[in-house]
């Protein structure tokens, strides 16, 4: 991580000020544009076709990696297609998804809480995290559930430094409330070997994308290889409930997730083609000058990547991590009768870099004089997750 060249500030004070930029941000923030302007005007999210960043040659993997500098310079949000996950492991994983949430009681769900494990492994209702320390009223339960998971050896068959990872803190996850906790396979046989194949397949499509970025940089491909060896992944599974008419008739919207920028380096989404996700875009005179809120765009077959706070603060912020949310809107039908929101599930993949890693300045011919403290990897994360409950 870059030097600090305004002295040194710790984790948590620098958690706490990103809560205060979050809010600055926030402010003003509109969900429909100015009275007169044209949606297809507005800013959005861009779609990279990833097929030749797998070819052999470097001019065509160089033009990808040029089209995602654009985007992580602007929206720091952008879809990928031929991404390489196989259809069979991610209907997999989004019929696991769905297994999970509806097929085990609530005290299945409450034996593999959150609460029972030092590092948020396990299930979380609306209530036990807020992603958004703001949220944390009653008017504000955010609706979602989610399970959660991180690294560990056995789903990562690729490497050869799997059995060096350790956690967050640093320490070996060998404790029982240290580690992944899994439902009972007699209740869901096929979830963890499903997890497995979708957590490999989107493991190793974060490290190619990290020579991607490596390249978007100007650096050398492989820059950041021996630093994604047993690296951080953190996985969830997120289910949305519908909302009713009835439950909508008084908000405009329900929360799904709230507003909030990712903490890794990057965040590779899954989800079902439905609307949910939403970025907030910079305000612009097309805007009135303040914020808006703008759907991400449901394009099936892609995997929606954003930047995170650690790679955002890694590249000195010249990459960019946006706000991001999940609301549930009311469907209009034909007849102008308003519905209630469909369910949504979603699986995010949030990469870092090996949690131990002593994380060094980027070159200064690719970010500039470097503005932010030295420290492990996960030692950022660790402390942004404690700032959820």
């Amino acid at each position: 991580m870059p030097h600090s060249t305004t002295g040194s500030i710790s984790i948590r004070d620098e958690v706490k000020a990103n809560q205060e930029v979050l809010r600055s941000r926030l402010a003003g923030a509109i969900s429909e544009p100015p009275s007169g302007i044209d949606v297809d005007s507005l800013p959005s999210v861009p779609l990279i076709d990833l097929a030749s960043s797998f070819s052999a040659s470097a001019v065509d993997r160089q033009k990808v990696a040029a089209q995602i500098r654009e985007a992580c310079t602007t929206s720091g949000f952008f879809q990928i297609s031929n991404h390489g996950i196989d259809d069979a492991a991610i209907d997999g994983i989004l019929e696991q998804a769905e297994k999970f949430f509806h097929e085990l009681t609530p005290a299945q769900k409450d034996a593999l809480n959150i609460r029972h494990n030092q590092l948020f492994r396990g299930y979380e209702s609306g209530s036990d995290t807020y992603v958004n320390p703001d949220d944390n009223t009653p008017a504000e339960v955010e609706t979602k559930e989610g399970f959660n998971w991180g690294y560990e050896p056995t789903l990562d068959p690729t490497s050869s430094h799997s059995d060096e990872y350790v956690e967050l803190d640093g320490q070996p996850p060998s404790a029982p409330d240290r580690c992944n906790v899994w439902p009972d396979a007699s209740v869901l046989p096929d979830f963890k070997p499903t997890i497995a194949t979708y957590y490999a397949q989107v493991l190793q499509l974060a490290r190619h994308l990290f020579r991607l970025f490596a390249l978007s940089l100007d650096l050398e491909e492989t820059y950041f290889d021996s630093l994604t060896t047993h690296p951080g992944g953190i996985g969830r599974l997120l289910y949305y409930p519908p909302q009713s008419a009835e439950q909508m008739k008084h908000r405009a919207q329900k929360l799904g997730l709230g507003a909030h920028t990712d903490y890794e380096c990057f965040t590779l989404l899954l989800s079902t083609s439905h609307p949910g996700l939403e970025i907030l875009f910079p305000p612009s005179e097309l805007t009135g000058n303040k914020p808006i809120w703008r759907p991400c765009p449901i394009r099936p077959g892609t995997l929606t990547v954003n930047i995170a706070d650690f790679l955002m603060r890694w590249t000195n912020n010249v990459y960019k991590s946006t706000i991001h949310r999940v609301v549930s809107r009311p469907i209009k039908a034909d007849d102008g009768t308003i519905r209630g929101s469909e369910a949504r599930y979603s699986v995010p993949f949030f990469f870092s870099i090996n949690y131990d890693a002593d994380v060094q300045p980027l070159p200064e011919h690719a970010v500039g004089i470097g503005k932010f403290q030295n420290m492990k990897a996960g030692q950022y994360v660790l402390e942004r997750l404690r700032a959820t409950v």
